[in-house]
């Protein structure tokens, strides 16, 4: 396990980006998001391969319309006011400010995509085995379906996933938490 935030952290060649890192690169308000800037710079200047999941962009879109549904009902559960047609027009202009900023930033990368279907097949596998959410068990298959090893993801759930598999590159502040999470799990 890396820290990303470290000055000595060395870009790898290829490497899987999590939902968790693109939210707080494009979100100037989040509390890691320099830390996230950063490692996006770092990645598109050692032109490291940046792989995704489609799933990726649609978990942004998620977190761009819960913004809108925080701000106008900071208290209240977002199930219950996820249908306030109030919301749906700042929601939108917040939905098409994610996607300009997510296809800019991927314009400064050499990235590529994985669809859902190729990955979704080994996810059952994964959860079973380790514990993942669905989504979770999406992004680590298309680590494996990419051939891959190097992840880079501020979520610690992942450390379930053995090192043989999921190599993570994470934050300095979230990098104990995940190295305990991954001894508990016997890896």
């Amino acid at each position: 396990m890396l820290a990303f935030d470290d000055p000595a952290w060395s870009p790898p060649k290829a490497v899987l980006l999590d939902t968790s890192v693109v939210v707080e690169a494009l979100l100037p308000s989040q509390p890691e998001h320099a830390a996230c800037a950063d490692v996006m710079r770092r990645l598109a200047d050692a032109r490291s391969r940046v792989i995704f999941s489609r799933l990726l962009e649609i978990e942004l879109w998620e977190v761009a319309f819960n913004i809108a549904l925080r701000e106008r009902h900071p208290r209240k559960d977002l199930r219950h006011v996820r249908y306030d047609n109030r919301i749906r027009p700042r929601a939108a202009r917040l939905l098409r400010q994610a996607e300009i900023a997510w296809e800019s930033l991927r314009d400064t990368l050499t990235s590529s995509c994985v669809e859902i279907h190729r990955a979704a097949p080994g996810a059952p596998k994964l959860m079973r085995d380790y514990g993942l959410q669905s989504y979770d068990a999406v992004h680590t298959s298309t680590l494996i379906v990419a051939g891959l090893t190097d992840f880079i993801t501020r979520d610690v759930g992942f450390a379930a996933v053995p090192p043989s598999i999921a190599t993570l590159h994470t934050t300095h502040a979230r990098l104990a938490r995940a190295r305990a999470r991954r001894r508990r799990e016997g890896h």
